[in-house]
């Protein structure tokens, strides 16, 4: 695949990212979505599709307690490298001392794979009220970041969310949705197969 049918097939593979953050101070509080959240999930996709990201060009100013980054990014295709492309973002970070560019450029990184793939938080105040998106983001996936809806089982019978949570926290120690808990037995299986092997 060329890298613009790759960054396809990650974008088919990451629909969305909920925001998984509190942030608060003074009197304001906010949800937020973590740079922790984004680069693991991100991360995955670019072993999976042989995809390398790294900053080119960089530069910075402070105003303040504010450093301001401007970065530009490149995109490979591990498969061929001469196919990349180059993305620009941006970033502020505050800080009295001396982490504001560190700051700056995780803002900027994280935003960069938010536009870039156009990923959405899962938030549209003008299609779902607050409380339908409490509901629906109350259970998200640990692995896969995406909500964990009702599914039907073999018996025709639904399983809602919350059982599905209890199950997986039992079974995997995780909240995790229908495909992440097969994606996670799968895993547990070859484990304990290579065990066997080793062990024999």
């Amino acid at each position: 695949m060329n890298l613009f049918e790759k960054i396809a097939a990650i974008m088919q593979d990451v629909q969305y990212m909920a925001k998984d953050d509190q942030v608060s101070f003074g009197n304001t509080k906010y949800k937020a979505l973590s740079e922790e959240k984004v680069t693991g999930i991100m991360r995955a996709e670019l072993i999976k599709h042989r995809v390398m990201v790294y900053p080119v060009r960089q530069s910075s100013s402070r105003s303040g307690q504010i450093t301001h980054v401007d970065v530009v990014y490149r995109m490979v295709n591990v498969d061929d490298p001469e196919d990349f492309i180059e993305i620009a973002s941006c970033g502020d970070g505050a800080d009295t001392q001396d982490k504001g560019s560190g700051k700056a450029m995780t803002y900027a990184f994280k935003y960069m794979w938010l536009r870039t793939f156009a990923i959405p938080t899962g938030e549209d105040p003008d299609k779902i009220s607050s409380a339908e998106l409490d509901e629906k983001m109350k259970y998200i996936c640990a692995d896969c970041g995406k909500p964990i809806e009702t599914i039907i089982k073999t018996d025709g019978e639904p399983w809602a969310p919350p059982d599905i949570v209890a199950y997986s926290n039992y079974r995997f120690h995780r909240d995790l949705c229908g495909p992440c808990q097969k994606a996670a037995a799968k895993a547990e299986k070859a484990k304990e197969k290579e065990a066997q092997y080793v062990g024999a």
